[in-house]
């Protein structure tokens, strides 16, 4: 049979035409991007230009009063700069590395204000450091000299200077006080002065004008401070027979040792 015979062709999508689509697709992307980008730029660049957003206040909180010229040392000349310049993270550094903070934080707050934020360590003592006083945190870091003044609150006065090392005595002072803290407040209230010797404490009960010797057994939980209470409650009748001593020995575990009067002859014993 001659008759003719047709066969219909597979049909199959045009990829030349595909990949101008792709093409079309990317340069497209790539155009708007570039567009964008260089939106964005042209609004920071405004930002920066713009009167608007030039820095014209910064907010300082939690800066004691002591500090806060060397904290406004670093932030004064940021007054009239763009705001998106300001370098708080090194603001932050360099504030994170002095001793009296704690934590710091910053922030821009649009249009015109920087606030910083400082978390002070807050003094709990003085101590003696040459012929000066300077306070100290609770773990006996040397915080700033002290100025005093009036409405000033009142410290108990470290004097490490019979201990080993100036900061080694600062420090087991800090730790005293600590532990007065929080195992009998009222009995902390009572001190002014800790003298810290190589070997224990010499502290000063304000209130009972005599000077109370202490072990290094005071830094332990409950130990000493319930020989002082003992006392305390003897002081009375010493008091009442003329007897009241000008020092006290507290470093035994079973008696309190009564150093004399001036006027007296050798210490006694309770």
């Amino acid at each position: 049979m001659n008759g003719a015979f047709y066969r219909p062709g597979t049909i199959r999508p045009m990829r030349p035409l595909r990949r101008r689509a792709t093409t079309s697709r990317v340069v497209l992307g790539a155009a708007l991007a570039v567009l964008l980008g260089g939106g964005a730029a042209a609004a920071l660049a405004a930002v920066h230009r713009s009167p608007r957003f030039l820095v014209r206040r910064v907010v300082l909180t939690g800066v004691p009063e002591p500090h806060r010229n060397e904290v406004e040392a670093l932030s004064d000349p940021w007054i009239g700069r763009p705001l998106l310049s300001v370098d708080l993270d090194g603001a932050i550094a360099s504030l994170s590395s002095r001793p009296w903070v704690a934590r710091v934080w910053a922030r821009r707050v649009v249009p015109d204000t920087v606030s910083i934020q400082v978390e002070p360590r807050a003094p709990v003592a003085l101590a003696r450091r040459g012929d000066d006083l300077w306070t100290v945190d609770q773990d006996g870091l040397w915080l700033a000299a002290y100025t005093g003044g009036a409405g000033s609150p009142r410290f108990v006065v470290l004097d490490p200077s019979g201990a080993p090392s100036p900061q080694e005595g600062v420090v087991r002072g800090a730790r005293l006080l600590a532990r007065l803290r929080a195992e009998d407040p009222e009995l902390l209230a009572r001190i002014s002065e800790v003298e810290v010797l190589s070997q224990g404490f010499a502290v000063v009960d304000a209130p009972a004008r005599l000077k109370l010797r202490l072990g290094d057994d005071a830094l332990a939980p409950g130990r000493a401070f319930a020989r002082w209470r003992a006392f305390l409650a003897l002081a009375p009748e010493l008091t009442r027979y003329g007897l009241l001593p000008r020092e006290v020995d507290l470093r035994f575990e079973n008696r309190i040792v009564l150093k004399a009067p001036a006027t007296e002859g050798p210490r006694s014993e309770t």
